[in-house]
């Protein structure tokens, strides 16, 4: 009988902070700067992180469909990881809020999403 391998993932969540390429809402702006710091953010408190580009739409709150391009900054850990962090995640998404002057960041956390 074959040997069967088990696996043990101890990097079982992942959280993902989406960098918009929009000031003011819909003012288009380049994001790369912003991207460094939240890759550089989150590898700091997680060990390492990740950036995607991704292109994607939303109802402003005046009703207007801004689109835009955005980069999806991710890391992964494990769920103590998470517990111990999760406040300063909830921060770094605020910062970058308030800095980009957006009415919301989105937070997703193991295929949840948050609005901040």
């Amino acid at each position: 009988m074959k040997k069967q391998l088990a696996f043990k993932y101890d990097l079982d969540c992942k959280v993902s902070v989406y960098v918009p390429s929009t000031m003011d809402v819909n003012k288009p702006v380049d994001n790369t700067e912003k991207v460094l710091e939240i890759i550089k953010k989150l590898s700091t408190i997680f060990g390492g992180a990740t950036a995607s580009n991704a292109f994607g739409g939303w109802v402003a709150q005046n009703g207007e469909v801004v689109t835009e391009k955005v980069t999806i900054v991710y890391a992964f850990c494990s769920s103590e990881q998470l517990s111990e962090n999760i406040d300063t995640v909830y921060g770094i998404c605020l910062d970058l809020k308030k800095s980009m002057k957006q009415e919301a960041i989105t937070l997703e956390i193991n295929g949840q999403v948050k609005f901040i």
